[in-house]
């Protein structure tokens, strides 16, 4: 019965990552950003087998940071000689996501223009250049796998024997990953918050999406075999950084009530705003800059610097 039961978790992963993932691999002008390759660590069973050797980056400079000299095409060793930035953001976009795109949100609202910051946004394997297969099973692994060497090469104490704020911020699907970083490695980073919007509780956004279909029955057996690296649900109840939930109003993909069940399910200091008007993937307008500046003063103040 076993082999039976391993392909059965095949296809129905198979099903599951057909359902969630949205992988894109068309070339898009990352400008201004940088591009940069991060080797996984040699220690990552996935590097060992060879599924995704590196994963793809791109990282936007903001403050005195602009002006540091970073040659092209960038590697991670090619960071060594340069000073740590005040603020690092780590960045996960959502399931349709491309690092390319990636904006310095939210750092570049409310700006502290004396600061230097990084803002590093990865495409998951299967995404973008990034080798290997896009899989839920491994997703959030590759994740904390690339933020791991990201920060011990770019956060720690700075020359003022203050530490690097670190900021992990993620985009709907992208959220999740977000918080297996925050539920897994910051021990080490006591100056860490994480800044999501719209937080999927994967299993009923599948299953509502599902029933629209008349699928619901189907579903229910292959949203059973979710990791628990991409439950919400768990991974909140794990996590224990200053958080802030930005929930978009109109939001029918992942309903508000789905993410209020993620918010309330939060372990550590929670802000939630609000978006209002807007769609899951709406845009940002000056309506909303005061609830998100006033956000961001929230969050600067459990780490003043």
């Amino acid at each position: 019965m076993q082999p039976i039961r391993n392909w059965s978790r095949r296809i129905r992963f198979g099903l599951l990552n057909r359902f969630v993932l949205r992988p894109t691999t068309e070339p898009i002008d990352y400008r201004p950003q940088i591009r940069c390759r991060v080797p996984l660590a040699a220690r990552s069973s996935h590097s060992k087998r060879g599924d995704s050797p590196w994963i793809e980056c791109f990282v936007h400079r903001l403050g005195a940071a602009a002006s540091w000299d970073i040659k092209e095409p960038g590697h991670l060793e090619s960071w060594e000689a340069v000073k740590r930035p005040d603020d690092l953001v780590l960045k996960f976009p959502g399931t349709g996501g491309r690092a390319e795109r990636s904006s310095p949100f939210p750092l570049q609202m409310n700006a502290e223009s004396d600061r230097s910051a990084e803002v590093w946004t990865w495409n998951p394997p299967g995404y973008g250049n990034s080798p290997g297969k896009p899989s839920l099973k491994t997703f959030s692994e590759f994740a904390a796998a690339w933020s791991e060497r990201v920060l011990a090469a770019r956060a720690g104490k700075l020359e003022n024997s203050k530490q690097t704020r670190v900021w992990l911020c993620g985009n709907s699907l992208g959220c999740l990953p977000a918080m297996h970083v925050a539920a897994t490695l910051m021990a080490d980073h006591p100056a860490a918050v994480l800044w999501v919007r719209n937080p999927p509780d994967l299993r009923r956004v599948i299953l509502n999406i599902s029933a629209r279909w008349r699928a619901t029955t189907a579903m229910q057996h292959v949203s059973a075999v979710l990791p628990r690296s991409v439950d919400a649900m768990d991974l909140a109840a794990r996590c224990k950084l200053p958080a802030v939930f930005l929930m978009s109003e109109k939001d029918t993909l992942v309903l508000p009530e789905y993410q209020q069940g993620v918010h309330a399910a939060y372990v550590g200091q929670k802000h939630v705003v609000e978006l209002s008007g807007l769609p899951h993937d709406g845009i940002l307008d000056e309506d909303h800059r005061p609830v998100v500046e006033h956000a961001l003063r929230w969050i600067r103040r459990q780490f003043p610097v």
